[in-house]
């Protein structure tokens, strides 16, 4: 649906004149140079500032009264995370079908017991949970995955699940006050720190 493509300029015009769509996913500058990955080349600082610029538009707009902003990206924690993968429900009961003799699920050894059959989580990742409603220094125990998303918006718009992987997860609504608003006047952010080195390809 290449309509519902655009760029992120019309979700900063949309913000502005709270004419947000229901739902809208925005997809990382890769690109364009704004992501956050030092590896690529970018100085993670450009990604920082590109994030703070979407999320400090939102919190001074007429959007800000009933939105909900999920920042989360794809920096596991992997070999440091304490936290291992964690047990989760196959989608849809389906075992992969193109796993190659070479690949590590298919040798079926694998060290840890993971099977590979799409019923564990990946590692951790980070999230934040921007709102009004969102509660005042919460932090979530609930082990979730990236279907909670789904499972979020198929509670607040009463839509059936996808898939028993995202009908399984939390709904998100333990991040929220609705009653109170915690952050009906929205935060005022710090200014980014810019002093540090950031470039994976300018360290000494």
């Amino acid at each position: 649906m290449p309509s519902n493509v655009v760029p992120v300029a019309q979700y900063l015009s949309d913000v502005q004149a709270g004419t947000l769509p229901s739902v809208a996913f925005i997809e990382a500058g890769y690109e364009s140079g704004r992501d956050e990955h030092p590896s690529s080349g970018t100085n993670a600082q450009t990604g920082a500032t590109y994030v703070a610029s979407l999320i400090n538009a939102l919190m001074n707009s007429p959007s800000w009264k009933d939105s909900v902003f999920m920042l989360t990206y794809d920096e596991p924690g992997g070999l440091y995370d304490h936290v291992p993968p964690q047990p989760a429900v196959n989608p849809d009961g389906i075992a992969p079908i193109d796993l190659a003799s070479t690949d590590f699920c298919g040798t079926g050894n694998d060290p840890n017991g993971f099977n590979c059959d799409f019923n564990y989580t990946g590692y951790r990742l980070p999230l934040i949970v921007i709102s009004p409603f969102t509660k005042k220094n919460y932090v979530s125990h609930t082990v979730a995955d990236y279907t909670a998303f789904l499972k979020l918006i198929e509670t607040r718009f009463n839509v059936p699940a996808l898939t028993k992987r995202d009908a399984a997860q939390m709904d998100m609504t333990e991040f929220f006050d609705f009653q109170n608003v915690p952050w009906a006047t929205p935060p005022v952010p710090p200014a980014q720190a810019t002093g540090g080195t950031c470039d994976a390809q300018k360290l000494q």
